[in-house]
């Protein structure tokens, strides 16, 4: 037998997170590693150890607010009806590598295990149709290749300076090209801008970045 895929199961209820340890520790190829209090805050180390973490949304919140959020971690996310904002945020600042609705079997909650301890994307087709009836995509005659670099850097929280830096572009450019994107999308704050940039591009990085497994 190969090595087994080391499982975090942290869910924001205590209850619920044994019974889902127990449901799944009996597959050969998964070891329940740990099992995280509900409401406790994850140390670092322990969350590197594992090859994936089990959560939802409210432990999310309030248990990994301290990892680095460039870092992946293997989060697998139980969707409880969080909202889809909420689930769009939680993709990008959380580099989420998995969804799955609260009605998931067992069985597939395994598959969808053992894809993302293999570097895959697992979501599910509901979840992505949700996502993507919710927003309006980035169209391409209304921003340019660099102009979308911008929204998605600034909806990561970067500061001018900081896009600048990243784009090697001069930080006077990020103004002007912002004054455009402003003017484009019709939105009047940074705030708007990160909002949108949350919504357009977190289903396209979980869909697009990486190779994928979905349900039929």
């Amino acid at each position: 037998m190969g090595i087994k895929v080391k499982v975090m199961v942290a869910f924001s209820n205590m209850l619920f997170s044994e019974g889902v340890a127990r449901l799944i520790e009996d597959d050969e190829a998964i070891k329940v590693d740990s099992l995280l209090e509900a409401g406790d805050e994850c140390p670092r180390e322990k969350a590197a150890s594992c090859d994936v973490i089990l959560t939802d949304f409210a432990a999310l919140d309030s248990s990994f607010s301290n990892l680095d959020a460039s870092k992946k971690h293997g989060f697998i996310l139980l969707d409880t009806d969080c909202g889809r904002d909420n689930l769009a945020s939680a993709i990008m600042s959380k580099n989420i590598s998995g969804v799955l609705l609260g009605n998931a079997t067992i069985p597939f909650l395994k598959k969808a295990i053992r894809a993302v301890a293999k570097g895959e994307v697992w979501i599910d087709r509901g979840t992505v149709k949700d996502l993507l009836n919710g927003v309006n995509a980035l169209s391409s005659d209304r921003l340019s290749e660099k102009e979308k670099e911008i929204v998605a850097l600034t909806g990561k929280g970067l500061r001018n300076r900081e896009i600048a830096q990243r784009l090697s572009i001069s930080e006077l450019t990020v103004k002007s090209h912002l004054h455009r994107i402003f003017k484009k999308l019709e939105i009047k704050t940074r705030s708007q801008l990160i909002t949108y940039a949350i919504k357009n591009l977190a289903v396209k990085n979980i869909l697009y970045g990486k190779r994928r497994s979905m349900n039929e």
